[in-house]
């Protein structure tokens, strides 16, 4: 039997960035509670922004937001992960003084972009402009900081990675998330955890656990799941760490609740 089922969302259940979710979802997600299945969008995306996209069942599903740093269950907090506000600091500094990337920071209830508005990429303003608050320093961010994340329009590069990983491997949690995202989040703050956390809360095994991804962030949440589903198009490493590949995450949903809630069971 299933349980609990978590789900990125960029590239795996919507493989467009700006793709409008299935409505079939919704009428699945909504099965599955009738069941006792609970559902939660796993993302790298913010609180708000979930809410947004899942719209027609906002108030019937959790959320693991911000790549495990925020996880919500009946409409309350049960997990946050602050970052510490001097490291948030040196990190910010350094995203600050590279070239061709943006510093986005997250926190519970805004995500700032820390720039000079007048110098801004105005594509990266039309994306991201009804969801965002623009600052002009890091200073000026006084909330408690959940994540930070380089954005680079033209992709996360090895080197990024590299010169980060190297100051600050060992101080923080950073991931790719999606091509042109790298996010760093408190040590030990990432999708797996977050799942482990839901499991011991509420009375749920990885036996009875479904998980979707794509990318290098989803890696642990798969591992806490026995249903574990990678994307045809995943990476490698991220199908090497799951028991099955899926090309659809609706389908495939559709032909669990089949399985078993459908099917007469034997045992």
């Amino acid at each position: 039997m299933i349980k609990l089922i978590t789900c990125d969302i960029d590239g795996t259940l919507l493989q467009n960035f700006l793709d409008p979710i299935n409505p079939k979802l919704f009428e699945l997600i909504k099965k599955f509670k009738e069941k006792g299945v609970l559902f939660f969008p796993a993302s790298g995306r913010q609180l708000f922004n979930l809410k947004k996209i899942f719209e027609p069942v906002k108030n019937e599903i959790g959320y693991i937001s911000e790549n495990g740093a925020l996880v919500i269950h009946n409409n309350k907090l049960l997990y946050e992960a602050k970052l510490e506000k001097d490291l948030a600091k040196q990190i910010a500094t350094k995203i600050m003084e590279k070239d061709g990337v943006e510093l986005f920071v997250c926190c519970p209830e805004t995500t700032f972009l820390v720039t000079d508005i007048n110098k801004i990429d105005k594509k990266l303003l039309d994306e991201f402009l009804e969801e965002i608050e623009i600052v002009p320093e890091f200073e000026g961010i006084k909330e408690d900081i959940l994540k930070l994340s380089i954005f680079s329009k033209d992709g996360i590069t090895n080197e990024i990675i590299q010169e980060f990983s190297d100051q600050f491997g060992n101080q923080l949690h950073h991931t790719v998330s999606g091509h042109k995202w790298y996010d760093f989040m408190k040590l030990d703050t990432h999708k797996g955890n977050a799942i482990k956390f839901l499991q011991n809360n509420l009375g749920i095994t990885s036996d009875e656990t479904v998980s979707f991804g794509d990318n290098f962030n989803d890696i642990e949440m798969l591992r806490e799941a026995k249903y574990s589903y990678a994307m045809k198009n995943a990476h490698k490493e991220v199908k090497d760490v799951a028991n099955y590949i899926c090309d659809d995450v609706i389908n495939t949903l559709e032909d669990l609740y089949n399985k078993f809630f459908c099917e007469v069971q034997n045992d």
